[in-house]
């Protein structure tokens, strides 16, 4: 019978451990996922091991490259975009949950809107930060947003409710993945416009019954 490890004991040879048993366990780590530079030193802390030693192996693994918090939140975005359409709200929450500093997932959910502009005019028209809720009451462009919940939107069907619930249950549907709610309820406005002969069949095949 396998003997099985005790984790305490592990927790112990982890507590004096080296630094280069440290660099090595960190690079370790990397190998499995990619984790920002906040995640991996969380995660390294919580074995057990050193925390001076953990925060050493940790630059230094972002010296060499191989820790890229922004690389790492680009990637994240660039996936969402392709195949879970998010809104900037939801892809900064998880964008913060995954460790990323809440500078770096601004600025580049604001490159992702404003992909032609330059870093310094971006900060200087938001004032240093991005915010999702002043681009829409100022009626700007959403740019990747819009883009984002309208791929979104071409995933749904209608059900045959009347017009108004209809536009309230898809701008809800966007809503819940994170979009800001002028863009959901404009576009639950036009699902119904687009889907509207769609709609008057099937509650006029309801009448009819």
């Amino acid at each position: 019978m396998r003997r099985q490890r005790d984790p305490e004991a592990r927790r112990a040879r982890r507590g004096v451990a080296n630094a280069g048993d440290v660099l090595e366990a960190a690079a370790r780590s990397l190998g499995g996922a990619p984790r920002s530079k906040v995640a991996l030193t969380e995660r390294l802390i919580a074995a057990g091991y050193a925390t001076e030693l953990v925060l050493a192996a940790v630059e230094r693994l972002e010296a060499i490259g191989l820790i890229d918090d922004e690389r790492l939140a680009a990637a994240l975005i660039e996936s969402r975009d392709r195949s879970r359409q998010r809104g900037d709200r939801a892809l900064l929450h998880e964008l913060q949950q995954r460790g990323i500093p809440k500078e770096i997932a601004e600025r580049l959910l604001d490159e992702r809107a404003n992909p032609t502009e330059g870093a310094a005019e971006r900060s200087a028209r938001h004032g240093g930060g991005y915010n999702a809720d002043d681009r829409a009451s100022d009626g700007a462009q959403y740019g990747a947003e819009e883009r984002a919940a309208r791929a979104a939107m071409a995933k749904m069907r209608p059900r045959g409710d009347n017009p108004r619930k209809e536009a309230q249950r898809v701008a809800q549907a966007l809503a819940r993945r994170g979009f800001p709610p002028p863009l959901c309820w404009a576009l639950g406005r036009e699902f119904v416009t687009m889907h509207a002969a769609a709609l008057a069949n099937v509650l006029d095949d309801d009448e009819e019954a």
